[in-house]
């Protein structure tokens, strides 16, 4: 027989009320997500997909658990650490009753629960309040971030050695959905969802992920939007803080008989911390808005309707800083970047269903919508000269003496107009299917999705140190051009348990057609026939992994699969005068992992490999390219690295909590060939850039009675910013950086939260990036309060 253990206290906050927090477990320890925890007094919860869970009540109480699979029970709670057993039951699934408060009705049937050291929690989100994302994630062993602006705005991420640049070898998802601009005709995502909103995240990893698509080698990123509640829910939330910083989180919803709802609104803003010449807003304003509705036809068919809007005015600039003018002030912005702004706007549409077909089959339907339309307007070239020449300033004296210039010749400035729009839309769908001692899950996704790229460039003249428009160019005549794609995958994969063993293996098929029609510079109306390249391929991506269970509760597992990732639409590309073809992406990769859990406390240690046979790279100008988004081969890579996760809670008397939560990520990169391309002149042996050798984040809490105090740090070692092999360069690598956050909470009353925060506790400065275009600081000390009112 099987049991669920509830385990009460990790992480917890305390307030007025008696706050009991935890994970929810099976017999082996692995997480079970999406089970409900209803009190006495009707309010309740659900634990999230690494099985953590938080309420508060009056204690005593009367917690009912419930669970897909297991009989319900109640239990009498009254505080301190609790242990409830489930008992397992022989039913099926019900895709309806007990999915009803997830995420969303079909998030659970689309992605199975993930291991606690690959998700953040709502809890976890609560203890520092972070809107930025890099910060979020760092916690997660094997993931590698790269700061940009200092705030989040344009996520720089990658999982076990994959390219970081707009996060373009991720599947970014919400809910399970893809939720990325193009991923298959324009990976490089410039939107990524706004973390502030978020319940949790969780990262997917390893062989079991290739479900996901397209991009297999690292993994996926799924945020967890807000679910609607199972019961009367108003809340507000308000920060404010440094550097102007206002946060403001309204969210209210219910569930009434069959209907559910759902309605959240998010605003974020900030003047930003970056000292521009002459003065001037280096900041940005971001509205989320965000509506769920849901119908339960009866006890086993639901469906539900989702839609979320982002608008974000943003004045961010590609341009960086010289290395004396960095060691001179990390935070000023030249005057040649005040008319840099992004606006951008994204809206999503979804429609599920959820419904259990019969004893042991269970199907999940959704369709999906995405736009996205973005224009930053951004320096480009000074004095004709690429923003590259910031590396060289005394090459390129005259055109470098123009980035802080009161006065200038006319057109000595060029601002492009970086205008795109996207489009991503299709049907997903999957079955779930229990007999016996396999669970199957086949699924299906039709999917279409374009970037329409329609560019220009004005030229400006600076006049007592304003920029004044002296030749404004006809849109369209800087790039203009449609690239899309169209993709039917399949999968199937079938989680086998015998004895101590599982087996899972799986199986995507993918038919990808990409084209790009090109109408040049000469033809903005779009009047004449575009150059057209068109290229249609397939995939086959397998994955299997075999776990054993020893008999004192460690579990050890390997995992094999195949990674892929799409080549674009460009089809070939001229290097050195020679036309290549591009090719996807295509690697294995291994990883033997070690896992033991008991109680509160847990231990994950993995090995992974990853072995390319073609690494692509692409020509952004995020990388301080040209920004014609064409791939580039990069040939046969080797990545390996060692991955820990562990947390133990240190203390545990009743009164005084002690957790703690450690990752550790130590990674080695090798080019295997030689050639001259996106990366520069790459030699065999070659480390990739941007991949730090160390990465480090540790997570300890103090919660006692009506407080709490959470210290988090993270660690970066120094990396190298371009392919290179030896000592680092202090001109061509980031500097090692070691950040130290705060967070502290205080229950005033009832439904009344404090809350104080402090990034970057200690001030620390460093080079965290030169890309694009120069030296880029982290964000200094930073200091907010807010109060969260429940009602």
């Amino acid at each position: 027989m099987k049991h669920v253990t509830i385990l009460i206290g990790f992480f917890s906050l305390v307030f007025a009320q008696t706050t009991v927090s935890g994970v929810v477990t099976d017999g082996d320890n692995n997480p079970v997500a999406d089970a409900n925890i209803v009190l006495s007094n009707g309010f309740g919860t659900t634990s999230g997909s690494d099985g953590s869970f938080a309420f508060t009540a009056t204690v005593p109480t009367t917690a009912t658990f419930s669970a897909i699979g297991f009989a319900d029970k109640s239990v009498t709670v009254s505080g301190g650490s609790v242990s409830v057993e489930l008992s397992n039951r022989p039913v099926a699934l019900d895709a309806v009753d007990v999915l009803a408060d997830a995420a969303s009705i079909t998030s659970g049937m689309f992605l199975r629960s993930v291991r606690p050291s690959s998700v953040v929690s709502e809890s976890e989100l609560k203890q520092f309040n972070h809107t930025d994302i890099h910060r979020v994630v760092s916690r997660i062993p094997g993931v590698y971030v790269q700061e940009e602006d200092g705030l989040g705005l344009r996520p720089n991420i990658g999982i076990r050695g994959t390219g970081l640049e707009r996060m373009e070898k991720l599947n970014v998802m919400e809910d399970g959905i893809i939720i990325a601009p193009a991923p298959y005709a324009s990976p490089a995502a410039y939107y990524s969802p706004t973390m502030g909103r978020m319940q949790g995240l969780e990262v997917r990893k390893g062989s079991t992920q290739i479900k996901h698509g397209p991009f297999t080698t690292g993994g996926s990123l799924n945020y967890i939007s807000t679910a609607i509640p199972s019961s009367s829910l108003n809340s507000v939330d308000f920060m404010a803080g440094s550097f102007g910083k206002t946060v403001l989180h309204v969210k209210s919803g219910n569930t009434m008989g069959q209907w559910g709802y759902l309605f959240e609104v998010y605003n974020d803003m900030t003047d930003g911390f970056k000292e521009l010449d002459g003065g001037g807003n280096t900041g940005y304003a971001k509205t989320d808005v965000m509506a769920k509705v849901r119908y339960t036809m009866s006890v086993n068919h639901a469906v539900e309707m989702k839609y979320s809007m982002t608008d974000e005015i943003s004045d961010e600039t590609y341009l960086g800083l010289s290395d004396d003018d960095y060691a001179a002030n990390p935070l000023r912005r030249y005057r040649a970047s005040q008319l840099d702004e992004m606006d951008a706007d994204h809206s999503q549409f979804v429609l599920s269903y959820a419904g259990k077909l019969s004893n042991n089959l269970t199907m999940a339907v959704s369709a999906y919508n995405n736009e996205f339309a973005r224009n930053w307007y951004k320096l480009n070239k000074v004095d004709g000269l690429s923003l590259g020449l910031i590396a060289d300033p005394a090459g390129n004296a005259a055109a470098f003496a123009l980035m802080d210039a009161m006065d200038s010749d006319a057109d000595a400035y060029r601002i492009k107009a970086n205008n795109r729009e996207y489009l991503s839309s299709g049907v997903q769908a999957v079955l779930n299917w229990s007999i016996e001692n396999h669970d199957i899950q086949a699924g299906l996704r039709i999917h279409a999705d374009e970037m329409d790229r329609f560019q220009w460039e004005d030229r400006y003249q600076m006049v007592g140190g304003k920029l004044n428009m002296t030749t404004a160019a006809t849109p369209g005549t800087d790039s203009n051009r449609i690239d899309s794609a169209e993709a039917t995958s399949l999968y199937v994969e079938d989680r086998m348990t015998s004895g101590n063993f599982i087996v899972t293996g799986g199986l995507r098929y993918e038919e990808i057609t990409v084209k790009r029609e090109d109408w040049g510079k000469t033809d903005p109306t779009r009047a004449g026939d575009a150059s057209i390249k068109e290229d249609t391929f397939d995939v086959i991506v397998p994955g299997v992994s075999v776990e054993y269970a020893l008999e004192d509760g460690t579990t050890l597992g390997y995992g094999i699969h195949k990674g892929f990732a799409p080549h674009g639409p460009g089809g070939t590309k001229v290097v050195d005068g020679v036309t290549q073809e591009v090719k996807s992406e295509e690697s294995w990769n291994h990883e033997w992992t070690v896992r033991s859990y008991e109680g509160l406390n847990g231990l994950e240690l993995t090995f992974f490999m990853n072995k390319y046979d073609n690494l692509l790279g692409a020509d952004t100008a995020a990388t301080g390219g040209t920004g014609s988004n064409e791939l580039y081969n990069g040939g046969a890579v080797d990545v390996s690295g060692l991955e820990l996760y562990l947390r133990r809670m240190l203390m545990d008397n009743g009164s005084i909590q002690l957790p703690i939560e450690i990752a550790y990520t130590k990674t080695n990169t090798e080019f295997r060939e030689s050639f001259d391309g996106f990366w520069g002149d790459v030699s065999r042996g070659d480390e990739l850039p941007y991949i730090p050798e160390t990465m480090v984040s540790v997570n300890l809490g103090v919660n006692m009675d009506k407080t709490s105090v959470n210290i988090g740090l993270k660690h970066n070692s120094a990396a190298r910013t371009t392919a290179g092999s030896g000592r680092l360069d202090d001109a061509n690598s980031t500097d090692a950086l070691t950040l130290i956050d705060l967070g502290v909470k205080h229950s005033l009353q009832n439904n009344i939260t404090l809350s104080m925060g402090i990034k970057n506790l200690l001030d620390k400065d460093a080079v965290v990036a030169r890309r694009p275009y120069g030296a880029r600081p982290t964000m200094p000390r930073s200091i907010s309060v807010g109060v969260n009112y429940n009602f």
